[in-house]
């Protein structure tokens, strides 16, 4: 069975570039229960408290050897293919995409990623496809 994931995209000093086209997502530590087949919804970090793309997991974790950042602050790394992806700026705000549940923008915190229950992970997969 699959999982849903928030994936968190840039950093406070350095905001998710625009467009954000990569073709993997990339964690600080690596991510214990991310697998091939898993959904994310990408958040860009930095300011814009957006959801910006829904995207499918199509690898298992890698060590992002040569390819990680000049610091190596993203050392750990998976493929993704996505199903909606457009501008962080013409996104959908995080507090839509909160349930009843959970407010969404108070759980990001200092997080890379974060796990969604099925209904966040609709309501924000929905929204993305009827903005797209």
């Amino acid at each position: 069975m699959s999982a849903y994931w928030l994936k968190m995209i840039g950093s406070t000093e350095n905001p998710c570039p625009e467009p954000y086209t990569r073709s993997y997502a990339d964690f600080s530590r690596r991510p214990s229960r991310v697998r091939a087949g898993d959904h994310m919804i990408l958040y860009a970090v930095g300011g814009r408290m957006r959801v910006f793309a829904v995207a499918e997991v199509t690898s298992d974790v890698y060590a992002a050897t040569g390819n990680a950042d000049e610091n190596g602050r993203w050392p750990y790394r998976v493929d993704i293919n996505y199903l909606v992806n457009m501008s962080a700026a013409d996104g959908v705000h995080i507090d839509e995409v909160s349930t009843p549940g959970r407010e969404l923008r108070r759980s990001v915190g200092r997080q890379s990623y974060i796990e969604l229950s099925q209904e966040e992970y609709e309501l924000a997969a929905t929204k993305l496809q009827q903005k797209a």
